[in-house]
């Protein structure tokens, strides 16, 4: 695990298994956040991309409640293509430089993290297919192998105990975050899954 100092209102760039730390402003406690990984699970019944991660209260106090929401975006630039690669997505995107510059949005969703003392680990899961933009969709379909390079951003809101002990809240204006990558063949074994799932729905002619 790479330690590093509190800074506020932002967060360092880093990888899985590394620690990003924050400094929330205007009363509410310094959290750490750690991305442990993106896997495979689910969302509700149905199959999904996951983020697994540790939330850390750095003094090792209580929270109530944490209001957690993650912008993931596919940072589509920092990967290599080979020229099968390039032509399904050429066909389905563009050209390279027709790509918008800060990457494919694909999701902002959100988790509540319960009430903890210390630490406590928490699953976003990811849409796959509904609910997804098109595009990226287009793109993570158009992939052989490797890996998909994402940008985590995180904001939030979190309830704590004040010195009293009367519940306080206070915003987590987090700017920057961490970085993970996404195993291609996770991506295709979830969408044979949901796709399959989808034909078992459909009605029987």
């Amino acid at each position: 695990m790479v330690r590093g100092r509190p800074v506020p209102e932002v967060f360092r760039g880093v990888r899985a298994g590394q620690s990003a730390f924050v400094t929330i402003m205007n009363g509410p406690p310094d959290l750490g956040v750690d991305l442990l990984g993106i896997e495979a699970g689910t969302s509700g019944s149905a199959p999904a991309p996951s983020l697994r991660l540790r939330l850390r209260r750095l003094d090792g106090g209580p929270v109530q409640c944490v209001l957690l929401t993650a912008t993931v975006t596919i940072a589509a630039g920092r990967r290599g293509y080979d020229d099968a690669e390039r032509d399904r997505l050429a066909a389905v995107l563009g050209p390279p430089a027709a790509w918008p510059p800060g990457g494919l949005p694909w999701a902002r969703v959100g988790a509540t993290v319960p009430t903890f003392r210390g630490g406590t680990e928490a699953v976003i899961a990811l849409p796959c297919g509904h609910g997804m933009p098109d595009a990226a969709a287009r793109y993570l379909d158009a992939l052989q192998g490797g890996h998909v390079p994402l940008d985590l951003a995180f904001d939030g809101t979190v309830f704590y105990p004040g010195g009293d002990g009367s519940p306080r809240t206070g915003q987590a204006p987090w700017r920057h975050e961490a970085a993970g990558l996404l195993a291609v063949r996770t991506w295709r074994d979830l969408a044979d899954r949901r796709d399959a799932r989808l034909r078992l729905d459909e009605p029987s002619r």
